[in-house]
């Protein structure tokens, strides 16, 4: 029996994928899959885990669901299946329309293809979960299993629908193999995943690789500021060949990185999940063909980027776990060629982290007032009300009700093609001991991150390897620890001050939603993030002085100089300002701006039929702030032709809701189509779950 399996496995192996022989340990696991049907299976970055599911496809009958939440990764793996296997798979997630889902939907049922990826936020909605149920299904995968587990460090409640999943899918058929892959699960997260994934007592069988990357040295670079980072960044790639990551925690650094380096005559750009999906495929697509030396990236892209051979990662700003480090440093060198992960460590970077820990982090008032919230209404609410009512933090908003409903609290039903919470009991108090545990896990992960960071005598991969229970780990031999070469930070002042200045001039990218037509990108004169001179004089005297005084000489030229930037590239026709409650010099400071652009100016063209009912920094969410301004902004019903684009002014951005109604407005307005730019004097960003700025 068990030669016969190792027969099909390698025959398959040789025919279908044109290897000639398996990587150390894919082929012990595989034989434990076919054989004993249930299978965890922890190995290290680069490994080759994704042939575990890819060959058993083949051999099995029916359909095999991947449940991933890496879409970069997935969009790899279906050209790549079509590319150089020949083999046909399909994918349902957020970052396709509804007609290429549906079409994906439709090859799966019609065994046009065998493999169907889907991400695990589809698994909330009750249709797809229902349409899952109606395959076939012969394997089903949970890649990045350590999601599902408390004791993970990336826990995430959407994974909670997988356990629901595995239960029904089970249920229906016994004979359906579970296959639970993840590169970082230490022993309590191995023994999480194992309980949860036991179904009708088939218990799985673990499969543990050594987590180490002989061919990657770790370096730690001591930082301090944006400026230093830059200097280092530009200085550490003209000495390495090759293409590789920058990973940055938030959308706006990867802007700011990318910018930086094309400007250094780095062949550069960014990558977010702010983009839409066509950006998202062309920039994957050209860096796999080595258009770009660095995306600088989110993990929107870093964690499913399937390159082998990236030479570097550079980890621009702190992660918050040391096993999410390990999982995005491993992203290079997997080719098995010499390649590096530095991670830049300024002490301050570690409250970004933290304040994701706390964002997530739901109290028992939380849970109370989402169930008050539903039982009070008088109507089913959906979760954009649910948003908008509670002012929770999103994210803390969807754990409380994964939460709420794995308790039987809420039910979620679909009501004329929505998706409504029920409260089902209204008594009793929800058990937190889940969210208590991951509050001390997610913590002690960024306390051992910060000690891989600041120390300076224990081997960098060794502490990597034991903090994903690699009871084998020894010094590496190769990081910059064990070779004794530190790597120092560029600190030349000249230099620094260049950077400085260039950060202070810098225009921030504007994109307003994508729904309405004709919407260009715009421009920010001042990072609110930056806290310069000029933003703290213009922020705290913009509702106060009434002239042209709250304008410093220098902000006029930056003014200037982005204007002239936009006028580069569009034929302005005209200047429209939005209507502002706080902005004193507001028709002053436009006037002076329409006259610089010699422009037409429309200082009263649009206004608010109806006030807004709060200040926008006084909310608590982006959809309180969306509701609050939503249809609430006209335009006066003028003969208003402009010959180019309107340049759409504000004082400041926060969410863009203000300018995304002020540009509804003017888009209902009868034959208005001209394009539409954004331009204001700061941009600033909310708080989310708490009023004010960060």
């Amino acid at each position: 029996m068990t030669q016969e399996i190792i027969n099909k496995l390698t025959n398959t192996l040789q025919k279908n994928f044109h290897f000639q022989a398996f990587r150390p340990g894919q082929l012990d696991a595989l034989i434990a899959l076919m054989i004993h049907g249930r299978l965890l299976c922890i190995q290290p970055t680069g490994h080759g885990k994704s042939l575990l599911y890819q060959l058993p496809a083949v051999l099995l009958n029916g359909v095999t669901i991947v449940i991933s939440p890496l879409l970069a990764l997935v969009r790899d793996q279906i050209m790549q299946l079509k590319n150089r296997f020949g083999m046909a798979a399909v994918g349902i997630n957020t970052d396709q329309s509804d007609e290429e889902n549906f079409l994906a939907k439709q090859a799966i049922q019609r065994g046009q293809a065998r493999i169907l990826f889907i991400s695990p936020e589809q698994l909330d909605n009750l249709e797809r979960f229902n349409f899952l149920l109606t395959l076939p299904v012969q394997l089903l995968v949970v890649d990045e299993a350590h999601c599902i587990s408390t004791w993970g460090h990336d826990f995430r409640p959407s994974y909670r629908q997988i356990i629901q999943l595995v239960r029904a899918l089970v249920g229906k058929d016994k004979t359906v193999k579970l296959l639970a892959l993840t590169a970082t699960a230490n022993i309590k997260t191995e023994m999480d995943i194992k309980e949860q994934l036991t179904i009708n007592q088939q218990d799985m069988i673990v499969h543990r690789e050594s987590m180490d990357r002989a061919n990657i040295q770790l370096v730690v670079v001591p930082t301090s500021g944006i400026a230093v980072k830059l200097a280092t960044l530009m200085h550490l790639l003209s000495t390495f060949a090759g293409t590789g990551l920058v990973y940055c925690a938030t959308r706006e650094n990867t802007e700011l990185v990318a910018e930086y380096l094309s400007g250094q005559g780095v062949k550069a750009t960014a990558y977010h999940a702010g983009f839409d999906a066509q950006q998202k495929c062309s920039i994957q697509n050209d860096f796999l063909e080595d258009q770009y030396k660095v995306i600088a990236a989110t993990n929107a892209l870093g964690m499913g980027i399937d390159k082998a051979n990236l030479r570097f990662i550079i980890h621009f700003d702190f992660p918050g776990s040391i096993t999410a480090y390990y999982q995005e440093v491993g992203r290079c060198g997997r080719d098995g060629l010499p390649a590096q992960g530095i991670l830049f460590y300024d002490p301050v970077d570690s409250k970004i982290q933290q304040h994701f820990i706390d964002s997530a982090q739901p109290s028992s008032e939380d849970f109370q007032m989402v169930i008050d919230t539903i039982v009070r209404a008088p109507a089913s609410l959906n979760l954009s009300a649910l948003k908008r009512l509670t002012g929770l933090h999103p994210t803390r908003l969807n754990v409380v009700i994964a939460e709420l409903m794995e308790q039987d609290f809420l039910k979620k039903i679909n009501r004329h093609g929505v998706q409504v919470y029920q409260a089902l009991k209204t008594n009793g108090i929800p058990d937190l001991c889940r969210y208590e545990t991951q509050l001390k896990v997610r913590n002690a992960e960024l306390v051992a991150m910060q000690y891989y960071a600041e120390q300076t005598r224990q081997c960098l991969m060794k502490i990597l390897r034991q903090a994903l229970g690699d009871e084998q780990a020894d010094d590496c031999g190769r990081c910059s620890i064990c070779n004794h070469t530190p790597c120092l930070p560029i600190e030349s002042k000249e230099l620094l001050i260049t950077i400085a200045s260039w950060l202070d001039r810098r225009c921030i990218p504007l994109m307003l939603a994508k729904k309405i037509k004709n919407i260009l990108p715009g421009l920010a004169v001042l990072d609110g993030k930056l806290r310069s001179r000029d933003f703290v004089h213009f922020m705290r005297g913009r509702s106060t002085v009434v002239s042209q005084q709250g304008m410093t000489d220098n902000l006029m030229k930056l003014i200037k100089r982005c204007l002239s930037d936009l006028t580069e590239y569009r034929k302005l026709g005209c200047i429209v300002a939005i209507p502002s409650r706080t902005w004193v010099a507001r028709n002053i400071i436009i006037e002076l701006l329409a006259n610089y652009l010699r422009l037409p100016v429309f200082l009263d063209l649009l206004y608010w039929h109806e006030q807004p009912e709060a200040r926008q920094g006084e909310l608590l969410n982006n959809d309180q702030r969306q509701h609050n301004v939503a249809n609430h902004m006209r335009a006066k019903e003028d003969q208003f032709t402009p010959r180019g684009a309107i340049l759409l002014i504000d004082d400041y951005i926060g969410s863009g809701s203000t300018l995304n109604e002020a540009a509804r407005a003017l888009r209902d307005q009868p034959g208005l189509t001209n394009e539409i730019i954004p331009f204001t004097i700061a941009a600033v960003k909310w708080r989310l779950g708490k009023k004010g700025v960060i």
